[in-house]
């Protein structure tokens, strides 16, 4: 699964193939400037948003831990693990390296993997990957910045209809989607929802795990998901922060 719902792409036609939501997210974080809005909060969100399109395709299970206070049963997102569930190829180049690099990373004795310390290895490379890719595909441009330096400039079509569906999703005018939470969790966990100008009110936001808002239809192993990864990204680029990767 990627992408927005596939009977309405966002995308301007002809796009040849829907953006995966690593890729998505990297596309918002560049600014039509080229500069990158955040860039510790980048690549560690872009990092979260491979896991989060891995448990789109059902390919891992984010596990957050639980514990009861006074009787009553809670999830610690902050300290979630994750199990791999299947590593046979994706059809993504990026995807199937990021299974087989799971696939040998240290578990558990739950066998889980630790995604704090798996995502502080990943944001090394997670959003360079994913900025090379859409540069291939020609949604960024490489362009010479004013003091000479390079900067990417993304498609303002491409860019454009990825935020007016993000918009859409959190005016209410629009059902959330499994990939649409992901992407809205990592936008506002990042601050970037702000400079998008993409509202986040109640119905996308706090009581998605108890079943009600807009995202009522998705699956509660993907809201968790969602809330999990989103926990382990920092919110400003000056400190990572007591749960920041």
């Amino acid at each position: 699964m990627s992408g927005f719902h596939p009977h309405s792409p966002p995308y301007p036609r002809p796009f040849p193939q829907p953006l995966s939501l690593p890729e998505e997210f990297a596309l918002l974080s560049h600014l039509p400037s080229g500069k990158v809005h955040g860039k510790l909060r980048a690549v560690a969100g872009c990092a979260a948003a491979e896991l989060g399109e891995l448990a789109l395709r059902r390919r891992v299970l984010v596990r957050p831990r639980e514990t009861t206070v006074l009787g009553v049963r809670a999830q610690i997102t902050h300290r979630a693990g994750l199990e791999l569930l299947d590593i046979s190829p994706t059809g993504l180049p990026w995807a199937d390296e990021v299974l087989a690099e799971l696939s040998r990373f240290p578990v558990s004795r739950e066998g889980w993997i630790n995604i704090r310390q798996w995502l502080r290895e990943r944001r090394r490379h997670a959003f360079g990957v994913h900025t090379a890719v859409l540069m291939e595909r020609g949604v960024l441009r490489q362009r010479s910045g004013v003091l000479g330096g390079k900067r990417c400039v993304p498609d303002e079509g491409v860019r454009g209809a990825v935020v007016a569906q993000l918009r859409a999703i959190g005016s209410g005018q629009r059902a959330v989607d499994a990939h649409g939470l992901f992407l809205c969790d990592l936008i506002r966990a990042v601050g970037l929802h702000r400079t998008l100008r993409v509202p986040m009110g109640l119905r996308t936001t706090p009581y998605r795990s108890r079943g009600a808002g807009s995202a009522e239809s998705v699956p509660e192993e993907l809201r968790c998901a969602s809330s999990a990864l989103v926990a382990l990204v920092p919110s400003r680029d000056t400190s990572m922060g007591s749960q920041g990767v």
